[in-house]
């Protein structure tokens, strides 16, 4: 009768152990929600961004004219860039663009024909204004390469003249931000339009066109003389782009 104490602390020290564990065991862990770690910096403003578009060009020149009814030069504009340097509301890009045009008519009775290839580094200082865009100051130092051809049926070949040039644009314009528009913690795509007016100059070149013969051709062909020209004037642009 006496071990009977003994069996009962015996009892206890071993099932108090026992039963803490069985608490902690069932009681769950406690749930940390996962929080995507947010970038140091806002894709808004600083971003790799590829933009395509149309530019129109108003050339005033009397050299275009043999080329154009109409004094207008539709070109295809495609842009790729990335910001440099960013501070607070402001920021600076630079990148690569290439604008590509025709233009067609009649000159002296026969078609005549001028083709553009603008290839040009756009420096863009941008005033960022929220969550819905920013405004943009643009200049595109570059070059400029202009193949002229008249198809005159008297010449053994078009006659024709291929040149490259000197070339820069100056624009301003707006940049809005269509989706998303707010802050994102990982990097999605955003969506944006936007539109530019400004003013390109071209170097003048004199348009002596000249039948591109084979080598060894011994044939004499006289050539043709449209006077000059420059592709120089206002433009507007309007594109849509993507940036990452």
């Amino acid at each position: 009768m006496k071990t009977r104490p003994f069996l009962f602390l015996a009892f206890l020290t071993l099932s108090v152990p026992r039963a803490a564990f069985a608490q902690t065991a069932a009681k769950p862990a406690e749930y940390t929600e996962y929080v995507a770690p947010t970038e140091s910096f806002d894709r808004r403003v600083e971003m790799w961004r590829l933009e395509m578009g149309f530019r129109g060009s108003l050339v005033p020149s009397s050299g275009f004219d043999p080329f154009s009814t109409n004094d207008f030069l539709p070109q295809f504009s495609i842009a790729a860039s990335r910001t440099l340097v960013a501070a607070g509301h402001l920021s600076l890009a630079a990148g690569l663009a290439w604008d590509h045009g025709t233009s067609s008519a009649t000159a002296r009775g026969d078609m005549a024909s001028l083709e553009v290839e603008r290839l040009t580094v756009p420096i863009e200082g941008r005033v960022h204004i929220g969550p819905w865009g920013y405004a943009f100051l643009r200049g595109a130092p570059g070059v400029l390469s202009q193949h002229a051809e008249l198809d005159d049926p008297s010449a053994p070949a078009p006659l024709s003249k291929t040149k490259w040039l000197f070339a820069t644009d100056v624009s301003a314009g707006y940049a809005w931000l269509v989706w998303p528009q707010r802050r994102e913690p990982a990097r999605v795509a955003r969506l944006w339009l936007q539109a530019d007016v400004g003013y390109g100059w071209v170097a003048r070149e004199r348009l002596d066109l000249a039948p591109a013969l084979a080598s060894g051709d011994a044939r004499v062909v006289s050539g043709i003389d449209l006077g000059s020209v420059t592709t120089s004037g206002a433009f507007f642009r309007a594109a849509a782009a993507v940036s990452f």
